[in-house]
């Protein structure tokens, strides 16, 4: 186990039902507005978060976390203003696994797992 080290995936969406459901409505609209979250949309599906992305989330053998942005912002408050984005907690430490640009370019789950454990294996 990776020991002081924690994977966060911080969505582009204020946490809440009501966000929850706007946030929802843009993905199945096929929009790509700025407040739309590429990491949302290949994550999960209409039923909750992915199997493959589950697994795989436990097989980095690392402790995740799931923020929102406004959670993130409150809690952490590094001054990130770019959503969706996957970060590494060590200590007091944050380190960016992919960026929103990063993530955003990602077509499928497939990618986005390659491209996080590329960067979680170089964090060592």
């Amino acid at each position: 186990m990776s020991y002081g080290k924690t994977l966060l995936c911080v969505y582009n969406a204020d946490g809440g039902v009501l966000p929850g459901m706007k946030d929802y409505s843009s993905k199945t609209g096929g929009s790509h507005s700025k407040d739309s979250c590429n990491l949302t949309a290949i994550t999960y599906s209409p039923i909750g978060m992915k199997k493959d992305w589950k697994r795989f989330i436990k097989e980095l053998d690392m402790p995740a976390r799931f923020l929102n942005r406004n959670e993130f912002s409150s809690e952490v408050g590094t001054g990130l203003t770019t959503f969706p984005t996957i970060l590494v907690q060590v200590g007091k430490d944050i380190l960016q696994v992919a960026s929103t640009d990063e993530i955003n370019r990602c077509q499928c789950l497939e990618d986005l797992m390659n491209l996080v454990q590329q960067r979680v294996a170089s964090i060592g």
